[in-house]
């Protein structure tokens, strides 16, 4: 079996290599992707177009929907 590893020059890694994303950004990406491929963005159209549980969506949804806001809006210097 091959197995792969640092070469001695290089800093061992801190922590893990992947971060884990709250709920409520993984939603508001969801909200972002539906929205710009023109899907109404609703908590039916949300559940049906995604792994959420509607208690998550019920939960987390308002919070997620303000994040989305925020990330679709461009700000021009």
């Amino acid at each position: 079996m091959i197995t792969y590893g640092l070469h001695e020059t290089m800093p061992a890694r801190k922590g893990p290599a992947l971060v884990e994303r709250s709920i409520v950004e993984r939603m508001a990406d969801k909200m972002l992707q539906m929205g710009m491929n023109g899907v109404a963005v609703t908590a039916d159209s949300l559940a049906e177009h995604s792994g959420f549980t509607r208690a998550q969506i019920k939960e987390h949804g308002a919070d997620a929907a303000d994040l989305a806001k925020s990330r679709a809006v461009r700000r021009v210097a």
